[in-house]
Parts: structure tokens; sequence; C-alpha cells
């Protein structure tokens, strides 16, 4: 069933399989979870999470074995071969919506060994066949058409708008009209190159059902009760279907009417196939797979369908549709609760790809006997996103082969560049957000930038690159991604020398208030621990416990230069304005131990820490709460950071008080 899945397996191997009423790798049929009809799935996760690979395992589980479509709703002509992307610009006769529609009844009319009769989608093929081919009379369009081609729908024109049409002389023009048009689908389907091979197999449908069925029976006879005289349509059905495409070509919400009717077309196209036999039979549902769902496109088909999904006073069958998104997968129950009996009642049912756990980690590193510090790095970097653990994993595994170690900051250098890439696509917008993870707070951002590109004087246009990287990154749903953050910092310091870490650092501490811990965070990023030190001792006098722990917190996530780096030289030997005299009283000798300890320790190649080093964690915060009642954060703090360190916790987030006296 392809590759490895990580917290997928329940969805994979027993939702799934029940949701189509057949084994994933045997041939015997389960029973179905939702005999009434399954809801639509919608899969949400984030980049590298995994979704694309269930939806292949998925694929290959059921490929040949039931009726299948599988597409990619991101991908230039969704993913097709030869099949090129639709224009952003709109067209009178194809929509991405039409396009898409081409390919899912091609796909799910393919043969499929011991399944039966083929899929057919007569309602829908009658639909696509007017939207792409008609041309309604007083067109403002140039018409460039070949010339058999308008003498055909001319003629049969007069036959679509006469009162009292002759039926006989109708189908033959009819005829005439479909040959000319199966002739000509090229230009037919000039506004997307590669579809017309597809669009001649699915339109064969629509000749048979206007040359065999009367007006008033089969799919013509639906499109007839779809479309209503209260909606202006007038005539027999194969009339108001040709009127349909008045609609379709408004380019406006009329459109999007006619789409609804064309998914309501494909669906119970769907259930026509499910007659009473098969239904008795338990026959397993076709598949959807609709990969990037999260697009405009994506978007509007999934509000098309689930608009059409449920049908009044019955139980129509429903092919199992599984929609992946872009999005924050721990928002919603993880694939695991639709596991075992569990049967989800929500419409539509939301499922959020679980982050990879320890587990997993180890499995991926598992070929190799690696250092005990190792997981806790791929778990750091990767963000509980199985594709960016797997790179980080096969590059950790790549080189203990090769060399029989692995230092940490040598596998951020080979993976890092790859698994950057993994999650920000875009190189212009991938190498801004680099430059920008130096600035600690928006406040520096764009000074930053400035610093950065003198080139850019303006400060509309500064303001717009650095939006332009922000909305990048709040689209690709990492807004606050703590293991981006880290990748990024760590990117931004291999590809610096010393001279220009200081000039940034420095530039960044400059747009800061001095008063302030962004100020003092960049202070740490130069190395110039004593400084920090003497600043924070003075607040420790004046300021909230809670308040000081925060600022310890953030201050202390300063990034790390690279190995080499010397602190700029500074001010002459500092003292400390709280201490009172030039021997350090312990409380300052705490501050001392946590700040350069807690830096260090925040550094996202560390390894495990040392229990001397906890134990000194402890201590320092002991002497700070000095049996003073008020000091109550400390006390909590001195219990909790040294097994938060120990768990792998950092800072900015070792865990703070709230709400204590101070």
């Amino acid at each position: 069933m392809g590759g490895t899945l990580y917290g997928q397996q329940a969805l994979q191997e027993d939702f799934v399989p029940r949701l189509v009423g057949l084994h994933p790798t045997h041939a015997y049929q389960v029973p179905f979870a939702y005999p009434r009809g399954a809801p639509l799935v919608r899969i949400v996760g984030g980049r590298g999470s995994g979704k694309t690979a269930l939806l292949g395992a998925v694929h290959d589980a059921y490929n040949g074995r039931v009726p299948l479509a599988r597409v990619d709703l991101g991908a230039p002509g969704f993913g097709e071969p030869g099949v090129a992307e639709l224009s952003d610009d709109e067209v009178p006769n194809a929509s991405h919506i039409t396009h898409l529609l081409y390919l899912l009844a091609y796909k799910l009319g393919l043969d499929v060994r011991h399944f039966g009769r083929l899929m057919a989608f007569p309602r829908l093929s009658l639909g696509l066949l007017v939207v792409t081919a008609w041309r309604p009379l007083n067109s403002d369009e140039t018409d460039v058409r070949p010339p058999d081609l308008r003498r055909a729908e001319a003629d049969l024109r007069t036959f679509i708008t006469a009162e009292d049409p002759d039926v006989r002389r109708r189908r033959e023009s009819l005829g005439r009209w479909f040959d000319v048009v199966s002739d000509n689908l090229p230009q037919v389907l000039s506004a997307v190159p590669g579809l017309d091979s597809i669009a001649g197999i699915v339109l064969d449908t629509a000749r048979q059902q206007l040359l065999k069925s009367e007006p008033d029976k089969g799919a013509l006879a639906w499109w007839g009760g779809r479309l209503h005289s209260s909606q202006g349509y007038q005539g027999d059905s194969l009339q108001r279907l040709f009127q349909f495409v008045r609609g379709f070509r408004r380019l406006d919400d009329r459109r999007r009417t006619a789409e609804r009717h064309l998914v309501a077309a494909l669906l119970d196209d769907v259930d026509a196939n499910y007659g009473r036999l098969r239904r008795l039979n338990k026959k397993p549902r076709p598949l959807l797979l609709l990969d990037n769902a999260h697009t405009d496109v994506g978007r509007t088909f999934l509000g098309l369908l689930d608009a059409g999904w449920d049908a009044p006073g019955k139980d129509p069958t429903r092919p199992v549709t599984l929609a992946t998104l872009l999005g924050r997968g721990e928002g919603h129950p993880p694939l695991g609760e639709a596991g075992g009996d569990a049967v989800p009642q929500d419409r539509p049912l939301v499922l959020g790809i679980p982050a990879v756990g320890p587990a997993d980690i180890a499995e991926m590193l598992s070929r190799v006997d690696y250092p005990d510090h190792l997981p806790r790095v791929v778990a750091r970097f990767s963000g509980g996103r199985a594709a960016a653990a797997r790179i980080l994993a096969d590059a950790a595994v790549r080189r203990v082969q090769e060399t029989g170690t692995i230092r940490s900051r040598e596998l951020l250098d080979d993976a890092g560049p790859a698994l950057l890439a993994k999650l920000l696509p875009d190189p212009v917008l991938r190498d801004r957000l680099v430059l920008l993870s130096a600035a600690a707070d928006a406040g520096t951002r764009r000074g930053l930038w400035t610093f950065a590109h003198p080139e850019d004087h303006s400060g509309d246009l500064v303001a717009a690159r650095v939006r332009e990287a922000d909305d990048y990154r709040t689209r690709s749903c990492l807004d606050g991604d703590r293991a981006l953050d880290l990748l990024l910092r760590h990117r931004l310091a291999a590809t610096m020398t010393h001279e220009r870490w200081r000039d940034t650092q420095l530039r960044l501490r400059s747009l800061c208030d001095p008063r302030g811990d962004t100020y003092l965070h960049h202070t740490l990023a130069l190395g110039r621990v004593d400084e920090v030190v003497c600043v924070l001792h003075h607040r420790f006098t004046v300021t909230p416990p809670a308040e000081w722990l925060t600022a310890l917190n953030v201050i202390c996530a300063a990034p790390h230069p690279r190995e080499g780096y010397e602190p700029p030289a500074g001010s002459p030997a500092l003292s400390c304005t709280a201490c009172g005299s030039d021997v350090p009283g312990p409380h300052h000798e705490a501050v001392a131990s946590l700040v350069p300890l807690l830096w260090r320790l925040s550094d996202p190649l560390t390894l495990a820490p040392r229990e001397d080093e906890l134990t000194t964690v402890r201590i320092a915060l002991e002497t700070l709460y000095g049996n003073k009642a008020a000091h109550g954060p400390y006390r909590e703090a001195s219990a909790a950071w040294p097994a938060r360190l120990r768990a792998g916790t950092q800072a900015p987030d070792l865990p703070v008080q709230e709400g204590a006296a101070s």
C-alpha cells in the first residue's frame, strides 16, 4: 500500500475499507461503516504531514479493483499527463470545474476487472456537451470555428427553438451536429489543450443519450426535471438542456449555479450505476481522491459536493471521497479516532493528521546504531511532520553509514535546505523568511530588511516585501511554527560570516527599546552575557517574579552563532548596580548561573542536559526564591524547569506560574 504511514494506519487499513466495502489487500468485502451513505471526508494537515502519502497508499490499495479517480487540485492539469492547465482568464465554454468533471468522469468510467459493467455518466456528459460545444444565438464572441460546425449548429438551432419540432428530423440534426463537434474537438476545447481525447470518450456517452433517448426519458428527463420553468427554462427536456448553457456563459453567479447542476449530475450518475442488484450484493463504492483541496478550485468543488451530497427521502450511493487540505491538523479529531468500531457522525467529516511520535522516529532511524540525542533533534526540527522527520532521519542514517557518527549541526547543514524547500517551495519568499528570522518581533523586521537591502529606499516597498513574506508563511499554515523558526535561524547562521552575524544582531539591537526584552535577546545573541546578567539582576529587584521569569525565557531563546564566533569588544567591565558593591551577591551569582546555562540549553542542536546542569538550574531558582512567599513562581520554576529541560523543552517554552503574588 505504498510507503510507511505514521499515525494513519487506522484510516488506511480500517476506516477506508469500511467506507469502500472492500478489504485493502484481499478480495473479500467488509461491512459498510455507513450503510445509508458515507460522509465526505476532509483530511487536514500541514506541508509534509503525510496527506499525499495517505492518498497514495489508498490509491495503490484500490487501483484496478474499484472505479477510482485521483486528482491533484493544486497541480497543472490536475496532475493528468498531457492535459494543460486551464487559464485563470474566464472563458465562455470552460471552467476549472468542467475541466475537473471531464477528468473524473473519464477516470471513473475506466474498465475495472471483476467490478462488472463500466460506470457511465449520461447526465454529466450531456451537461458537459452543451456547455463545451453549444454557442447560444447572439453570442458576442468572435466566431472562428470551422464553417461546417457553424452550419450544423444553425441547422440544429432551428429544431431546438421550434415550438413543435419534428422529433425524427431533430434527431438527425443532432447526429450531424455531434459528428461535426467530434471532428473538431481540438478547436471546441481550445481553452484546455490536451483534453480532447478524454473529452471525446466522455462525450460519446452524450451521443448515445441524444440520439437514442426521447426527450422525456433517461438522462434528458433528469435535466428537464432539474431545469424548472420557474428558473426560466421552457420547452421539453432537450430544449431546456440547450438553454442551460446560457447560464454557464454568464461568468457570474449563474455560472456557479450551472456548475452546481453539473456536480449534481455527477453524483446522481454514480447513484444510478448502483441499481437494485449492485445494492443487494453490497458492491464496493467508487473512490474519489482529491489532493490539495484547499486551493480555490478545491474549495469550490467541495462546496458543490456538499450541496449535492444529501438527497431528501432516499439513501443515495455516493463515491467515497477523501479530500486533503493544507491546514493545522491538531485542530481536528485525529485520524486514529476513525479506526476500530468508531463511526464518526460529523458531516462533512474533518480529521487531522497526527504528529509523528518518538516511536515513529525511532523506526525511521532503526537501520543504524544512532546516538541517544538524535531522535530528540529530529523531533525538534521536524515539528511532528512525517515527511520532515523522514528527510532528517534519512540524512542522519546516510551520514552514520558513511562516517560512523553524526553531529547535530552537520545533520541540519545536510538536510536543512531540502527540509525548508519542502515547507516553503517558493525560493524567493523562502530566502526572504530566512533573513527575517533574525528579527525577534514585528517591530524590527522592516528595519532588518532595510539594513540587508539598502537599495530598497521606499518605506512602502520595504513594508510590501516583509508583508509578502509574512503572508506566504500564513498561507502555508506555518504561523508560529516553532520548528520552522529553528530551521530558518539555523539556515541564516549557516549562510552568514561571523562578521555579518555580529553586524546583523547589532543592527537589530539598535532598533529595540534598550529597556525591553528584545534588546537583551539580541545582546545575548552577540555573546555579551555579563551585560545581560547585570540588567536581569537589577530587574530582579524591581520586577514581579512571573514577569521576570517570562523575560528570562524570551531572552535566553536568543539564537546562537556558528562555532568560532567571538563576541565584539564591549564596554569596560560592567558594575552591577543591583549588587551595591564589587562583590557579587548570591542573587547575582544565581542569575549569572542561569543566563548562560539556559541560553546554551536553548540551542536546538544541544544534546540532552546533564544532571549537574539541571541541578544548577534548580539551585539558582531556589536561591532567587529565598523562602519569600511573594517569590512563589521561582519555587514553582525550581521544581518544574529541570524536569521540562530533561524532557527536551527549551526557552522560551519553560513554564511560568501565572497569577502568583509578587
